[in-house]
C-alpha cells in the first residue's frame, strides 16, 4: 500500500509503520488533512510525518487562497473608492470614482466590459476649502430617489479635518447632466473627519454614514437628502487599535439585519517596502438589528469597542481591498464591489501611483446571518 519510509529520528514511526502501510496511496494527502483537523484524530501522527507527505505546504497554500478569485472585469477596469449603481430605465451600470470631477465609468454588466464616459462634476464643486483644488472630488456615494439619482462626494486636504461633503443630482447619470448643490451642511467637529459619505434608508428616513481616522464612523439622520438639517451625528463604529483607520462605510439591509461594510488599515502609498504585512486596506462587517448604531460583529461584539469581522483581506494579486459597497445583480444576487491595488505593480516599485488602483467584485454569500466571499 503506502510503504512510507519511516524517518530515522522518529520511533513512532518505527513502531507504527503497519498502520502507515494501510493507508492506499491516492487517499495519503486526504488521510493527513483530515486527520490534522480532528479534535481526537485517528492517529496522534508526529509533524514529521506531516512534513514527509507535504501536508504543511498545501496547507499553507490553502491558507494563502482563503478567499476565492475575484470576478472577472472587461474593458477599463480602473477605480479608486468606487461606487456602483445600476440604472433604473435600462439597466446599464455607472461605476464612480475619487478623481478629477469624479470619473465615470459604464458597462451592461458587473463584469465589463467598462468604459470610460467622463466626468460627473468637471467643472468641480461648489465648495470652497483653503488649499484645496474643488476639482479634485473624493469618495462619490450614489442612490436613487424621487426619480432622481443623489450623489454625495468629498472636498478635503488629506490627512486633515479640513473637508466637506457635497451632494448633487441628475436623472440619468450621463455626464453633463449632473446639477451640483454644494454642501450638505454637516457640522464641522473635532471628533470627527467629514468624508466617505454613504447614504441609507431606514424606516421612510434618510441617513447618511460617514467619517474616517478621529472617532472613526458616524451616523447622522437628514432633514432631506439635499442636507442634513440639525440632527447630532453619533459614532456607530470605533476602533481603539490601527490609529483608529476606519473609513469607507456602506450599509445595506439584507434579510432581518443591517450591515455596516468599512475599511480598516493603510488606504494606500503602496510600494515595495511600505506598509508592515498585514496592516493594508481590508474590509470588516458588522450587522445591527436596527442600523442605527447597535452594530455588532460576529463573536457579539459591539464595533464601537473596536469590534469588527473579517470579510476580506489580501490575497493572490489583490492587495489592501476597500472602498466596499453593495450591488443588487438578477443573475448574480448580492455583489460586493471594492478596489485593490496589483501586488505585483507594489512588489516593483518604489513610487505609489493612484493610477494603478483596480476595480473589483464578488458575490457575497450567506452563513448564519452573516456574508462571506464565495465563488462566482
Amino acid at each position: 500500500m503506502l510503504n512510507a519510509r519511516p524517518c530515522k529520528s522518529c520511533e513512532w514511526c518505527r513502531a507504527n509503520q503497519h498502520k502507515l502501510d494501510a493507508i492506499p496511496p491516492q487517499n495519503v494527502h486526504i488521510f493527513f488533512f483530515f486527520n490534522l483537523l480532528l479534535p481526537n484524530p485517528l492517529y496522534p501522527l508526529p509533524f514529521c510525518l506531516y512534513i514527509m507527505f507535504g501536508l504543511i505546504p498545501l496547507l499553507f497554500t490553502a491558507l494563502a487562497s482563503a478567499y476565492p478569485n475575484r470576478g472577472p472585469c472587461t474593458g477599463d477596469c480602473w477605480a479608486h473608492d468606487p461606487a456602483m449603481i445600476q440604472r433604473v430605465s435600462d439597466g446599464k451600470y455607472f461605476r464612480f470614482s475619487t478623481g478629477t470631477g469624479v470619473r465615470t465609468h459604464s458597462s451592461p454588466s458587473v463584469k465589463g466590459p467598462w468604459t470610460d464616459i467622463g466626468s460627473a462634476l468637471p467643472d468641480g464643486s461648489k465648495i470652497t476649502l483653503d488649499g484645496v483644488d474643488n476639482t479634485n472630488i473624493w469618495a462619490p456615494d450614489v442612490h436613487f430617489q424621487n426619480d432622481q439619482y443623489y450623489m454625495y462626494y468629498v472636498l478635503s486636504k488629506i490627512g486633515t479635518q479640513n473637508s466637506q461633503i457635497g451632494v448633487a443630482t441628475s436623472k440619468n447619470m450621463e455626464p453633463g447632466t449632473w446639477t451640483d448643490h454644494g454642501s450638505v451642511g454637516l457640522p464641522a467637529n473635532d471628533n470627527y473627519n467629514r468624508i466617505d459619505p454613504a447614504w441609507i434608508s431606514i424606516g421612510n428616513k434618510n441617513y447618511m454614514n460617514f467619517g474616517s481616522f478621529w472617532g472613526d464612523i458616524y451616523q447622522v439622520q437628514m432633514e432631506t437628502p439635499l442636507k442634513v438639517g440639525g440632527a447630532t451625528p453619533y459614532q456607530i463604529s470605533w476602533n481603539a487599535t490601527l490609529n483608529h483607520r476606519e473609513e469607507g462605510s456602506y450599509e445595506f439591509k439584507h434579510g432581518d439585519y443591517y450591515y455596516l461594510l468599512y475599511s480598516a488599515g493603510i488606504a494606500g502609498k503602496y510600494t515595495k517596502t511600505f506598509p508592515a504585512k498585514g496592516a493594508e486596506y481590508h474590509i470588516r462587517v458588522c450587522r445591527s438589528k436596527t442600523g442605527l448604531g447597535d452594530f455588532v460583529d460576529a463573536d457579539g461584539k459591539s464595533c464601537k469597542e473596536t469590534g469588527g469581522t473579517m470579510l476580506l483581506s489580501s490575497h493572490g494579486q489583490v492587495f489592501g481591498p476597500g472602498g466596499p459597497g453593495v450591488v443588487h445583480d438578477k443573475d448574480l444576487g448580492v455583489v460586493m464591489y471594492y478596489h485593490y491595488y496589483p501586488l505585483a505593480i507594489k512588489e516593483s516599485t518604489t513610487v505609489s501611483d493612484n493610477a494603478n488602483y483596480r476595480y473589483a467584485w464578488n458575490v457575497l454569500g450567506w452563513k448564519d446571518g452573516w456574508p462571506f466571499v464565495k465563488a462566482t
